[in-house]
């Protein structure tokens, strides 16, 4: 195995967060003050979102470092792969085909058995009556039919982290940072935390 020589960086500490705001409808990107707009297309969809996180780098004036990524939702994954449009279908299909969005598949579908255990009712409660959003039941009342998607962002992963090199993500020739929609057309964000060597 060779390595590359390894540079040595001086210059000061910095670290900038940003949210990437991903929206719903269609496939153009837009770009934003705080990031990028995105719509998914359909419920699974792949979007690239590499240009919105090369601008959180650049704007972050960090050099020598590392970016972190974090889908603040549990039906969205992140990944980094080709972004060619008839993989992004190969991707749709095949993610379907390991989790079908067959509602009658999965215990949690059933909602009318949920919440099932005491700190499930705390997390509704935590998560949505403490912050006046409405009762357990308009809770209830609102919850998608989405096991599939769940499990499916447990395959994926939720988060990247990718190293910044000369100012650059540190990503293959081919390689771009994919959002993958697994629940959609939703309004999902993105949070984007880059540190490191800046000049």
């Amino acid at each position: 195995m060779m390595m590359g020589p390894m540079a040595t960086t001086t210059g000061e500490y910095r670290a900038a967060s940003t949210t990437l705001q991903v929206c719903t409808s269609k496939h153009d990107a837009t770009h934003t003050g705080d990031g990028t707009t995105l719509t998914p297309k359909q419920e699974v969809s792949v979007h690239d979102v590499t240009q919105a996180v090369r601008d959180a780098v650049i704007a972050s004036g960090v050099r020598d470092g590392s970016c972190h990524l974090l889908a603040k939702h549990t039906t969205v994954g992140l990944t980094l792969n080709e972004s060619e449009a008839r993989l992004e279908r190969d991707y749709e299909k095949w993610l379907l085909g390991l989790a079908p969005n067959e509602p009658n598949r999965y215990e949690h579908n059933d909602l009318d058995k949920r919440p099932e255990r005491p700190s499930d009712l705390e997390a509704i409660q935590r998560n949505w009556v403490n912050k006046g959003l409405g009762t357990v039941e308009e809770f209830m009342a609102l919850e998608p039919i989405n096991a599939h998607a769940h499990l499916l962002t447990s395959l994926l992963g939720s988060s990247l982290s990718i190293p910044v090199i000369d100012g650059e993500l540190a990503i293959g020739q081919w390689q771009s940072v994919l959002m993958v929609e697994l629940d959609g057309p939703r309004n999902r964000t993105l949070a984007c935390s880059i540190h490191g060597i800046g000049d």
